[in-house]
């Protein structure tokens, strides 16, 4: 690879996007082998460390591309022994990537970073399209209440698209051939960003995997509201310590734990069965009973017309004391808050920058639930005719663990039946592969049975596109989160019949 100055790198890259304002604010040759950055608030509270070392040679470039008030800020790294593919990053959360995703590759991690895949000799890049720093959220005016379109579509789509196009474009310009293969992994939410891209730019990328993905996101996002809304008009608080020994009877009711995590289909319990069982000296009541139901069985309208899917029984889907989860208590005594996310997501809706949902009723959960699918159905990244990446030879893997506190399987299950319902089974199978795992849990293998490392996803993956081999069974780990020591290893199966695990 010849050095080449920002000057050249922007000359080249404004004749290939002819009238767009795109701006080379920096391209230096790394030899340190070390990153150091400031990881995001997101990236924080699950766990990523901040400093990269083992890096190799690359190039690091910063690109801005002006959408209008904004410019979404582009990041490419491209190693100077290049393996000819391109490796395009998603954010999650609500982040859809930048500078505090650069951050120490972790296997056991599922949503592969720009770090990680340079130093298996990628070019790789990741982008911010300005719509959040930290936890503020910029698409809504923190005072005003006003809502940017633009920022909006930065996230939804149009950065993720726009980084595609100059990584693969420096790309080419450093060394002075085509890309090979692209490439696309994201997590969570970068998990809706795989198959937005999937669904609106099916030319962007040869393979996507995404990774427990929060699809249907306007629908799934407000479950956490959800659990609220159903305490506040029963005028009745579920406890954490019920909500628990619900979820240790769901275990039991089917031989305990272990058995439970290996399970492959839907767990059928009833909570009001427990009705009057003593928990630390308080019985369970028929309200605690019809609450936890509620929450199993997703939300409704006032008709009891089915809105969205809830969590299968046994899955822990909340938390004390951390704000992780889809609701969790402040703390053992109080009422319960929705996960982080849906509250700015939810504020979108009302206008209020500021708004607490943790008050909300049921009346006013229905009202934004609708509201919401109707002014932002073009983020939920459930489009199932995907024929146009499928025609041209694009291969898309999915997964999800049963036991993701965050995003229900179901709508995950729901989306891949939708797909065949829309392309046809064999038409399916030909490049789209499901991996439903009992027992793993949100976008990593730090849970109670084995998923899927990063390496033998993204393997299966290339080996899929460059040699045409459909994934079968793959090699999955359980590892402790501090030691990374493994515990487990086992097998997960690709889904062959989806109503097995409905």
């Amino acid at each position: 690879m010849k050095m080449k100055k920002k000057e050249m790198i922007e000359e080249a890259l404004k004749k290939q996007f002819p009238g767009e304002k795109i701006c080379v604010t920096s391209a230096e040759l790394n030899t340190t082998g070390v990153h150091e950055t400031k990881g995001s608030t997101f990236n924080e509270m699950f766990g990523a460390t901040k400093g990269v070392s083992g890096l190799p040679d690359y190039m690091d470039v910063r690109v801005e591309w002006q959408t209008g008030e904004y410019a979404e800020k582009i990041i490419i790294w491209s190693p100077v022994e290049w393996n000819g593919r391109f490796a395009g990053t998603a954010g999650g959360g609500m982040t859809i990537g930048g500078e505090g995703s650069l951050t120490t590759p972790d296997e056991y991690s599922r949503g592969w970073t720009v770090p990680y895949a340079v130093m298996k000799g990628y070019t790789a890049a990741t982008a911010d399209g300005c719509n959040i720093d930290g936890i503020t959220d910029h698409v809504l005016d923190a005072k005003k209440g006003n809502f940017s379109r633009e920022l909006y579509e930065n996230w939804r789509a149009r950065t993720t698209h726009h980084m595609t196009l100059i990584g693969k474009a420096v790309a080419q310009i450093l060394h002075d051939r085509p890309i090979e293969y692209s490439y696309l992994n994201g997590g969570s939410g970068g998990g809706r960003q795989s198959l937005v891209e999937v669904q609106e730019y099916p030319e962007d990328y040869d393979g996507v995997w995404a990774s427990c993905p929060g699809i249907n996101w306007g629908k799934f996002l407000l479950q956490g509201l959800w659990a609220c809304a159903v305490m506040n008009s029963s005028g009745h608080r579920l406890s954490p310590e019920k909500a628990e020994f619900f979820m240790k009877a769901a275990w039991e009711s089917v031989g305990g734990r272990d058995a439970y995590f290996k399970m492959t289909g839907r767990l059928k319990f009833d909570a009001h069965s427990l009705a009057g069982e003593l928990v630390n000296g308080s019985r369970i009541m028929e309200t605690d009973a019809k609450i936890m139901n509620a929450l199993w069985d997703g939300s409704v309208d006032k008709d009891g017309k089915f809105l969205w899917y809830g969590f299968r029984p046994g899955a822990k889907f909340w938390n004390v004391g951390v704000p992780i989860g889809s609701f969790y208590y402040p703390d053992a005594n109080a009422m319960p808050r929705p996960f982080v996310a849906s509250t700015l997501f939810a504020r979108w809706i009302t206008g209020n920058p500021a708004q607490d949902f943790s008050t909300v009723t049921l009346e006013e959960y229905e009202r934004i639930f609708k509201e919401a699918n109707e002014k932002f159905s073009d983020c939920l990244g459930d489009k199932a005719d995907l024929s146009s990446f499928a025609c041209r030879g694009g291969k898309l893997i999915v997964d999800h663990g049963m036991n993701d506190p965050l995003i229900p399987i179901d709508g995950t299950i729901d989306y891949y039946n939708r797909v065949v319902q829309a392309m046809g089974e064999s038409e399916t199978e030909r490049f789209f592969r499901l991996y439903v795992v009992p027992g793993d849990g949100h976008g990593s293998c730090y849970n109670e049975e084995p998923g899927i490392t990063q390496s033998m996803g993204i393997e299966a993956l290339v080996r899929w596109v460059e040699h045409g081999e459909r994934p079968g069974v793959l090699d999955g780990v359980k590892v402790n989160q501090e030691t990374k020591q493994i515990l487990k290893t086992g097998k997960v199966y690709p889904v062959d019949d989806i109503k097995k695990w409905m």
